[in-house]
């Protein structure tokens, strides 16, 4: 719930999507961008932009509560 909550803080992002999974789609403004910082980071989120429908978002799976004030904190 807070790593939805924050993500939907951060500039760029457009929409998280609701989720029951360990992962989150989340659609960016410039999702190059987010991955760019995520992986500057030292993070990894999948890249699902080549998928039809999805070329603004990104994967992000739920991690450690360290990893995902990282993801929030490189995006911000």
């Amino acid at each position: 719930v807070w790593l939805g909550a924050a993500l939907r803080e951060c500039a760029g992002v457009v929409q998280v999507w609701p989720s029951e999974a360990n992962f989150m789609l989340v659609e960016f403004d410039d999702a190059a961008a987010a991955f760019a910082k995520a992986c500057a980071a030292g993070l990894l989120v999948r890249d699902v932009r080549a998928q039809s429908g999805l070329e603004r978002a990104l994967r992000i799976t739920v991690g450690t509560p360290e990893q995902n004030r990282r993801l929030v904190g490189a995006l911000r």
